[in-house]
Order: structure tokens, then sequence, then C-alpha cells
């Protein structure tokens, strides 16, 4: 009788601890439905909140155990592996039965938050760095400067497009838009900020025998475009009816004023609309000829001046004409600075002479720029005027500076020079041949100190390398040597000298325009 009744109460303790064993188990893997269960009762959010966190935390601690007791008996080992597994962080998936469930729980957790983690750890390394940035741009001697390559050389991104218009007007046009990089202290950091609509335009027209893209490799060129484009101007230069010929009023006038035309209304106006699509605010135009392609623009100004709606939105605001007097014929009153070189004395008179008359009907303002007068050209003169490019060292410069000396271009003592260097052609073709791009090729292959393909003409970027065609690049290996000499001889050349105030003229009367 004891035994039985040891039995029986050996019986109810089992099948207390059963019953615990259940409940346990319904409390910490509560059914999906049923009137007992929470979702059942009240579908609300929190309350489904409420249940995926408790089943989170239930999962976690499953994770780390042992799932538990041994077992017992067979029957306990049975309902074990048949208990099924939900994941409560997706209230409806199913994780499977027992020990499976469970692992199937631990794969979820690792695949999701786990990249969840990482991702938090980069994005919160990301911040550091801007916020490093941000200091060291706002403590170091910042400032916008023009966009370099990777070996320091100045990197026009120039873009050219062929611009039609009906009937039978086409041309190309070479674009530079102002892209700027704010660097900070030490130039350790740089980021590039893009101007969707310009401070101002200014359109280029060269001389004779150059090509449009002449400006933005040669060493002149190069000194006005990088000035220009960090005071926020976008740069348009239009290439001649024959490129290496000279500008021609029949062949281009009406060309230029069509398509000059097209480009302001397509591109501008979309850059420069006002709030909501409102008109635009067309930034001011300025002008820029040299020689041949000052005259033009004298030409361009009278036209404008005669019929201005004709021309609207092509009206300049300011211009600045060099080394050429305008013709006698042309009158305008936009405000224009004349560059004379004071070897050029005819020139000179002729551009005085037109604005005194000029200024008796109260036209202008006008001004007039006489550069310094003739230059030495010294043993480290190239490597100055190259000096973001380091393939144009002292050394090189240095004895540049000899061979001219010994084929008596330059006097050795006194660095001047001798004679107009157009008279010396043949000297100066054997120098600049000596140093061009395919020379410089064979002795870095010779060498084996620098790569071939690194070796470019002077002051030409690897990007602005190749949007040059052939010839342009034939003509950047050697107008870096006849250009400078030129200028150096101070009568007839192309010049950066008092550009800055040529500039400074242009945004003190140049003024927007509302279409």
């Amino acid at each position: 009788m004891a035994a039985n009744m040891s039995s029986s109460s050996k019986a109810n303790e089992n099948s207390a601890a059963s019953t615990t064993t259940t409940t346990t188990t319904a409390s910490a893997y509560p059914s999906g439905g049923g009137s007992g269960g929470v979702i059942g009762t009240n579908n609300s959010f929190i309350h489904l909140i409420h249940l995926g966190y408790r089943s989170l935390i239930v999962q976690l601690g499953d994770l780390f155990s042992d799932g538990g007791p041994s077992s017992s008996s067979s029957s306990s080992n049975s309902n074990h592996n048949k208990e099924v597994i939900r994941c409560y962080c997706l209230p409806c998936i199913k994780c499977g039965h027992g020990e499976r469930g469970r692992s199937n729980v631990k794969t979820v957790f690792a695949l999701v938050f786990v990249p969840l983690f990482l991702l938090t750890f980069f994005l919160l390394d990301d911040f550091g760095k801007v916020m490093v940035r941000n200091m060291q741009l706002r403590q170091g001697p910042g400032g916008l400067v023009s966009n370099r390559d990777d070996s320091g050389v100045i990197d026009f991104h120039l873009n050219r497009r062929i611009i039609k218009e009906f009937p039978g007007h086409k041309r190309e046009v070479l674009l530079l838009s102002p892209s700027l990089s704010v660097q900070g202290r030490g130039g350790s950091h740089s980021f590039e900020a893009m101007i969707k609509c310009p401070r101002g335009v200014l359109f280029l027209f060269h001389g004779c025998g150059r090509y449009a893209a002449s400006f933005f490799y040669s060493p002149q060129g190069r000194k006005m475009i990088t000035m220009a484009t960090e005071m926020g101007l976008g740069i348009v230069a239009f290439t001649k009816s024959e490129e290496l010929g000279c500008w021609n009023w029949a062949n281009d006038g009406d060309t230029v004023k069509k398509l000059a035309k097209k480009f302001l209304s397509s591109r501008l106006s979309k850059a420069c609309a006002g709030p909501n699509g409102s008109d635009a605010v067309y930034p001011p135009l300025y002008a820029f000829g040299a020689s041949s392609g000052g005259s033009f623009i004298g030409m361009l100004s009278s036209q404008m001046k005669l019929d201005p709606e004709e021309y609207a939105p092509f009206l300049f605001s300011a211009v600045n004409i060099q080394i050429m007097a305008p013709n006698e014929h042309d009158h305008w009153d936009i405000p224009t600075v004349f560059t004379t070189m004071s070897g050029d004395t005819q020139t000179a008179n002729r551009v005085q002479e037109w604005v005194n008359k000029e200024m008796q009907v109260d036209k202008g303002p006008y001004k007039i720029i006489t550069t310094s007068g003739r230059k030495p050209i010294h043993n480290n003169h190239f490597a100055q005027v190259y000096q973001d490019d380091p393939q144009m060292s002292e050394k090189i410069s240095g004895n540049i500076h000899h061979d001219l000396s010994t084929l008596g271009v330059v006097n050795l003592s006194t660095d001047e020079i001798f004679t107009n260097p157009r008279f010396s052609k043949d000297a100066v073709m054997s120098i600049w041949q000596k140093y061009d791009l395919l020379t410089r090729k064979e002795m870095a292959n010779d060498t084996k100190h620098l790569d071939a393909s690194e070796v470019h003409p002077f002051g030409v970027s690897k990007r602005l390398m190749r949007s040059l065609k052939k010839a342009e690049l034939e003509d950047a290996d050697s107008i870096w040597l006849i250009e400078e000499l030129n200028v150096a001889w101070d009568e007839h050349e192309i010049t950066a000298e008092g550009f800055e105030e040529v500039l400074s003229f242009f945004l003190e009367n140049g003024s927007a325009r509302l279409e």
C-alpha cells in the first residue's frame, strides 16, 4: 500500500513537473492563435511589439543556454524536438522544430544584426572623417584653387560641342565650366565644387594662326584661364571658319551671333533659371580677343549697339581687346579695356586716337593697359612658367636657356633677347624639337626612370590631353617656347600681363540681365 502511494505520489509529481514545463514553454513561445494567445486577443501594434520584445529576450537566452535539462525520458525528448520555434522578430515566420529551429534563429540573427552592426560602424567612421575634414577646413588656410591632376598640373576639364543652327550654321565650341576645389590645411583634403550658374561668361577669340584650344595649353592662355575660372567665370571659345586663318566677318559674323544665342538660350537659361522655373537671369557676358580676335570683337560690339534686339541675349557687358586697334568705322559704348604692348607704338597710338574720339561723345568707360616692356629670359624662366608641371625642372629650364644663348637668341650675360624671335624661326624650332614629346618619351624609355606614358606636353594635364586633337597636341608641343619668347620681346603676342586688372574692370562694369 505504501509502495502504491509512493508510486502515486511520484506520478503526481511527474505530472506537475510536466504541467510546469508545458506552461513555461507556452509562455516562452506563445502560439500565433487561440483564445489564450496575446495576438489573438488583441492585435494592436503595441501588443505586437511587446510580444516581439518578450520573444526576442527568451530566444536570446536560449541561444546562450544548453537548452534545459538533458531530458529524463524519450517522451520528453520527443516533445522537445516537436516544439515549434517561432522567430517573433518577424512575427509570422516559423524557424523550425527543436534544435534545428534554434539554429535557424541564430542564422537569422547573424544575417540581420551583424550587417546592421557593421553598417552602423562604417557610418560612424564616415561621420567622424567628415567632422575632421570640416575642422581642418575651418582651422586651416583654405581657399578656392584650380583643379590639378595627380602630378600637380593645372587640370582643365574641356568640353567640345558642335552647335548647329538651321539653316547651314555649324561650329565647334569649346566650353569650360568653373570647377573649383576647396582645399584644407596642407592640401590633404580636396573637395570639388561645381558652379551650376557661373558668375559670368567669358567668350574667347584667338588671333590668326592659333587654335581656339590653344587658350587652354599655351603658357599665357593657361594663366588667363586660371584667373578667370578662379573668379567663377565660365569659358566659351569659338573656332574660326578656318582654324589657322584669321577671323572673317563674312564667314564668321552671322554664324557666331546665331550659335551664341542658341548656346545661351539652351544652356544658361536652364542653369540660371529663377525660382520655380521663372525667367532666367543671364550672368554678365564678357569677351576677350587678341589680334584678329580683338578686331572681330570690335565688329560684334558695333553691331550689338546698332541692333541689340537682334543679338539679345548675346550682348556683351564689357570687353578686352588686346594688341589690336579698332576699325575706324566701328563704334560702341560697351565698357572696354585695350591692352597694348610697349613695343608696338603704332597700335598704341591708333587705340589712343579711337578712345579720344569716342570719349568726346560720352561713351565708355574705356581703359588702356600698356605692358611693361621687354623682359629677360633667365635661367629658371621656364621652370617658373611651368611651376605646376614637374616635367619642367630647373635643370631642363637651364638647358633651354643655354641652348637659346648658344644659338644667338638670348644674350648669356644680360638674358635679353637679341632680335624678334619671329626672325629666328630655325633656331627656335631646333630647340623645341630637342624637348618635344617624342624625344622626351624616347629618353624615358632609355633611362627607365620614368614611364613614357607619363610624358605629356608641358603644362598639359592627362585629362586635357585626351580632349585635344592630333594637330592641337602638335601645337601644344611647340607653342610653349615661341609664345614666351614673343611675350619677352613685347611687340605682338597674347599676354596675361594686366589680365587681373582686366577681370576687375569686368566685374565692376558687368551686370546681369533679366530675360
